[in-house]
């Protein structure tokens, strides 16, 4: 079922992202250098428009991904102490639950 809302959802994205695609297919020219002026010398490059979208697409979604990882850090810790100090408890209880040389256990 989840797989089944998954390609529910992807599928017009996808159909979507390709008919962009297909109607941006003109060369444009990115300036890499913003303080050249009005002139157009400098640093530049020509590539299509939908390569452009593209790129831009995924640097968003690379940079929004690494700013979630970044913000998650803080409950990834808390969870690795918690179950390290689950951990160290258990240990506890297990070297407390085991009778000592000549102490009977008591049955209750």
């Amino acid at each position: 079922m989840k797989l089944f809302l998954k390609l529910l959802f992807l599928l017009p994205v996808v159909l979507f992202l390709l008919a962009l695609s297909v109607a941006n297919r003109r060369p444009v020219t990115i300036f890499l250098d913003p303080f050249t002026g009005p002139t157009h010398e400098g640093t530049q490059i020509e590539m299509q428009l939908d390569i452009v979208m593209l790129l831009a697409v995924l640097t968003g979604i690379v940079i929004g991904s690494v700013a979630t990882w970044l913000e998650q850090g803080k409950h990834r810790r808390a969870i690795r102490r918690a179950k390290s100090e689950a951990n160290s408890l258990r240990a506890e209880i297990a070297r407390l639950s085991v009778p000592r040389q000549g102490e009977k256990r008591k049955i209750s």
